[in-house]
């Protein structure tokens, strides 16, 4: 990136990351079926977890959460949603520009690192805001399943720090495959490690004693905690306090690093000539 003596005005931020996003949605016009095809894929998701609640009835495990599995599948899934769009988002841009042979082009503007990566975050972020939309109101249209909107507020920070967390891990990915123009681990083990470890699609409690020991290693752990304890047992804004400490921890540490990092690796890749090849 060209170095900046001064930070560029607000507005210049503003306009800066509102031209990437236009892009970006110039990009997605020509898709014209991805909404239906969400809409499609939430239906028959969403149904999907509805049955299978049926088969796991009133498990011993499940009895601290209102609704039973449903709705502890549904948190699941608002987090391993929220997950997926910070791990990808950037390694997908990178990926993408190298493609298209634009990369460089559009680390050698004026714009500083940060914000082009917040204007490439606004459209993914929309999307996954809209299945998420889509996947509740299925929930609550067809299903009568409704989350307490107290409970929504409450457990909204929580939501953002896991976004943090995991948007720095995506940081990290997206570092990884300008370096090597290859797949990176990150994504997967990050990704797996929430599914599996953290509890998205079953309690934490089922696991062996060592696995629920390495459980509590993973950011999106305290998410899931956090969040079921308040949409699902009526916890309120004190009870998840000690969750969103973890999680802004993990933030300010993974945050800055992952940042560093992909200045390094865009660096490098400047100094070895690489960073125009795809």
């Amino acid at each position: 990136m060209i170095a900046q003596t001064t930070p560029p005005p607000t507005a210049s931020i503003f306009g800066r990351i509102g031209a990437i996003t236009r892009r970006d949605m110039t990009i997605e016009k020509s898709y014209h079926f991805r909404l239906f095809l969400q809409f499609f894929n939430a239906i028959f998701t969403v149904a999907t977890f509805f049955f299978l609640s049926k088969l796991v009835g009133s498990s011993e495990y499940l009895q601290e959460y209102r609704g039973g599995y449903f709705t502890f599948a549904l948190v699941g899934v608002l987090v391993t949603q929220s997950s997926y769009l910070g791990l990808r988002t950037f390694s997908a841009t990178v990926t993408r520009e190298q493609d298209a042979g634009t990369l460089e082009v559009l680390l050698s503007t004026p714009t500083r690192l940060p914000t082009l990566m917040a204007g490439t975050f606004v459209i993914p972020a929309a999307f996954t805001a809209i299945e998420l939309a889509l996947w509740f109101s299925i929930a609550a249209i067809f299903f009568d399943v409704r989350f307490p909107i107290t409970g929504l507020l409450i457990g909204l920070p929580l939501l953002i720090l896991t976004l943090l967390v995991f948007c720095s891990i995506g940081i990290f990915s997206a570092a990884f495959i300008v370096l090597t123009k290859r797949g990176e681990p990150f994504t997967l083990v990050a990704s797996q490690a929430t599914t599996f470890l953290a509890g998205a699609m079953f309690p934490v409690a089922l696991l062996p004693g060592y696995l629920q020991v390495i459980a509590h290693m993973v950011p999106a752990y305290y998410s899931l905690t956090g969040l079921r304890s308040v949409l699902l047992g009526g916890a309120g804004f004190v009870s998840i306090i000690d969750e969103m400490l973890v999680l802004a921890a993990f933030a300010a540490v993974f945050l800055p690093l992952s940042l560093v990092a992909l200045r390094r690796a865009i660096r490098s890749a400047r100094v070895t000539g690489t960073l125009a090849n795809y």
